[in-house]
């Protein structure tokens, strides 16, 4: 059997959140939210605090601070990285005989430097959301104690803020 892996936001979340089209399949969408959360959230929640949360929404019992939490600033942070990561899987698809570039009739695939131009500008907002989560955990440390707590084979939320690029054309 299949491994359950909670999702902190939804497909639909992304779709009517985003310029994302509703007919996107969801089969591209969802790999994306979890590893977006893998990658960028859990360095965020550290490993104790982020499977606390995956464990609830599994459940279906994230209230309160959790829910709060996920959805006053999670939800924001995890928005932009997935909107950064979802590019390339929208652009390119993996074959049996090879990796294609979708085209259509009424659209044109975008050049590599644009695809930069747009990851970077996603990534700038990911970054300035995942920092006002981190600010929010700090502040309220009492709400999550499990913030700080790490196991020896977890990953220790981050501390610091997110290191910015700056796009300069």
């Amino acid at each position: 059997m299949a491994e359950q892996r909670g999702l902190l936001i939804s497909e639909n979340f992304v779709k009517l959140n985003s310029e994302i089209d509703a007919n996107v399949d969801m089969n591209l969408i969802r790999p994306t939210i979890w590893y977006c959360q893998k990658e960028y959230i859990e360095k965020s929640l550290g490993t104790e605090l982020y499977n606390d949360l995956i464990a609830k929404v599994i459940a279906g019992t994230l209230a309160g601070n959790d829910l709060n939490l996920v959805n006053n600033y999670i939800a924001d942070a995890l928005l932009f990285w997935v909107k950064f990561e979802v590019q390339v899987p929208l652009l390119y698809k993996f074959r049996n005989k090879s990796t294609s570039k979708n085209t259509d009739t009424n659209s044109q695939p975008i050049q590599l430097n644009e695809l930069k131009f747009i990851e970077d500008k996603y990534a700038n907002k990911a970054q300035y959301f995942t920092h006002r989560l981190e600010k929010y955990l700090c502040n309220n440390t009492d709400l999550f104690p499990l913030w700080l707590d790490c196991s020896d084979d977890g990953v220790n939320a981050r501390e610091t803020k997110p290191q910015t690029s700056l796009y300069l054309g």
